[in-house]
């Protein structure tokens, strides 16, 4: 296998130091641009690529942000918020080394480990637990910033979603459309997440003089199982509410399909909504009313700390609180009463 060109490769072709070459490559104003027209063009026949690793080592700094995630895939909101990190660190000069915890608080903690490890300068994580002691010992003095919504705004570093705000959206929503018979569909694991949203979901509820009805039913890692066992919960009741509001838009697909099974409409007999804003992008003929959680600004504003935090400049806003926003399409419409 040929040896990967270097400086002092490139240095013997061009008949310069290897430091002249450096110099070239990074536009310094101490060497002439015919000189650096030479040493790129040599550059680009011998296909050089930095040497990134060493040049953080003599600088001391890292161009590595690390970032764990409960799960990715199809059937979470994490694929987006990665895509944005990735795209928004790239165009800092940074890279994204990242690790799924499958939900697992130990895996969680051998990631953070491994990658403090391996010099990252800070850690983004929308961690699986509240608890979040472990992720904070593992990662020692390197920087953590936390997304989503599980962990407290009393963190150091937090960027997090207004779960309760959600709720007051939702029910907004629905009893304005007059519905009085609104229940809420969860899943385990309990989290900051859940309990914010049943929490906002009770109070916008009994400020209308409404009974909120909340069942927890399946689990976060199959969300649209989940959602049909919760409608099937509802149906065996006898007490089908006229309206859903489900905690994942992956959830509400799921109780929309298990409703469907049973020869009910949506949103004719029951109204269905969900929260994320994810499932619709994909299949639009589905017309999801959702809760859109702004993944792309809070993956931004996490890249953008990080690199504050890692080069030590610019102004830095340590917690920010992002807030959801109703997007309605068919999947709600006005209460139809039943005989």
């Amino acid at each position: 296998m040929p040896s990967r060109p270097t400086l002092k490769t490139i240095g013997q072709l061009a008949g310069l130091s290897h430091v002249a070459v450096s110099k070239a490559l990074r536009d310094a104003p101490d060497i002439s641009e015919a000189t650096k027209e030479r040493v790129r063009r040599i550059a680009d026949e011998l296909g050089y690529t930095p040497n990134v690793a060493a040049r953080n080592l003599y600088l001391q700094r890292t161009s590595t942000i690390g970032m764990v995630v409960p799960a990715m895939g199809d059937n979470t909101a994490y694929d987006l918020i990665f895509n944005e990190v990735s795209a928004a660190a790239a165009a800092q000069g940074f890279c994204v080394m990242l690790g799924s915890s499958h939900r697992s608080p130990a895996l969680e903690e051998r990631h953070c480990r491994m990658m403090v490890g391996n010099q990252v300068g800070a850690m983004i994580v929308a961690s699986c637990t509240s608890d979040v002691s472990h992720i904070k010992a593992a990662c020692g003095p390197t920087p953590v910033i936390f997304t989503g919504g599980k962990t407290a705004l009393e963190e150091t570093y937090a960027l997090l979603c207004d779960y309760r705000c959600s709720g007051t959206l939702a029910v907004g929503h629905l009893a304005g459309l007059g519905h009085e018979d609104i229940a809420l569909l969860t899943y385990e694991p309990e989290n900051r997440t859940i309990l914010q949203k049943e929490e906002g979901f009770s109070a916008a509820m009994e400020r209308r003089g409404l009974m909120p009805r909340i069942h927890r039913t399946g689990n976060a890692a199959d969300a649209m199982q989940a959602g049909m066992d919760g409608v099937e919960r509802l149906l065996k009741s006898g007490k089908l509410p006229t309206a859903l509001w489900c905690a994942s838009d992956y959830m509400a697909v799921g109780a929309i399909y298990a409703l469907k099974l049973h020869g009910l409409t949506v949103p004719g007999d029951v109204s269905v909504m969900g929260h994320d804003d994810l499932y619709s992008g994909r299949y639009p003929e589905n017309g999801l009313t959702t809760l859109h959680t702004p993944m792309a600004e809070i993956g931004q504003a996490a890249v953008k700390l990080a690199v504050a935090l890692i080069e030590h400049e610019g102004e830095v806003c340590p917690r920010q609180v992002f807030q959801p926003s109703l997007v309605v399409r068919g999947s709600t419409g006005p209460v139809r009463r039943r005989a």
